[in-house]
């Protein structure tokens, strides 16, 4: 049995590798609820978060972007960028991120942290009205749900498997170019409409129960008891 995390990821290795498709099972990650469930008492702000390692393939630039074009029709938000630098090249280019913000004069606007335990995470997304995920490539995207799970919807450019977890104008919003005029409108509704952000949170934590732990290993067992039968 070849277990795969995502629809995206099951085409990946039928495309690249001689397998009987027959022998793919797709067993979805699941979302650790003891550590993301909402408070709701807390207040949410206009935050924005990036969240992944700094290298140039999570493509914090293409946020960074757009944090200087989505400035431009509202000024009242703060982005994070959690995570530190990863790779042989993850050092220069979180440089060249923080030379941008620099030049783009965006200070203000953006705040670099390095990584952070799943409970400061959990808390920053707590207080989050948006999630901007550019990763060029993600087998799954497990940010994403947990996300979703905190009722904070994700703006992202995947055209991979993201677009299993995120619907645009449901949970989230997928755009190729995030600058884009329909981008802003949604985010800009996001932070100035309290009714249509608490219905698309509604929709996150919905969506979010598509990815529980418990599912996750019911049908791990089931895929060992495949092999152990044949």
């Amino acid at each position: 049995v070849i277990t795969t995390s995502s629809l995206f990821e099951e085409d990946l290795i039928l495309k690249n590798y001689n397998v009987d498709s027959n022998k793919m099972k797709l067993i979805t990650p699941g979302v650790d609820v003891e550590i993301f469930s909402p408070d709701a008492t807390v207040k949410r702000e206009n935050t924005f978060l990036s969240i992944g390692r700094i290298q140039e393939q999570k493509g914090q630039m293409e946020t960074i972007k757009f944090l200087d074009n989505f400035r431009k029709v509202e000024s009242n938000f703060i982005c994070y960028f959690v995570g530190g630098p990863s790779g042989k090249s993850g050092n220069e280019y979180f440089e060249e991120l923080k030379k941008t913000v620099e030049d783009l004069n965006l200070e203000s606007y953006v705040e670099f942290h390095d990584n952070l335990p799943q409970k400061q995470i959990r808390d920053l997304l707590n207080k989050s009205k948006l999630l901007i995920h550019t990763s060029k490539f993600e087998t799954f995207g497990l940010v994403a749900a947990e996300a979703n799970a905190m009722g904070v919807p994700v703006l992202t450019t995947n055209s991979g498997s993201l677009l299993e977890i995120v619907e645009s104008n449901k949970n989230g919003y997928y755009s190729e170019n995030l600058i884009d005029r329909n981008v802003n409108n949604f985010v800009q509704n996001l932070i100035q409409d309290s009714k249509k952000f608490n219905e698309i949170m509604k929709n996150c934590i919905d969506k979010s129960k598509n990815y529980d732990w418990n599912n996750t290993a019911v049908e791990i067992e089931k895929a060992y008891q495949i092999v152990v039968k044949n």
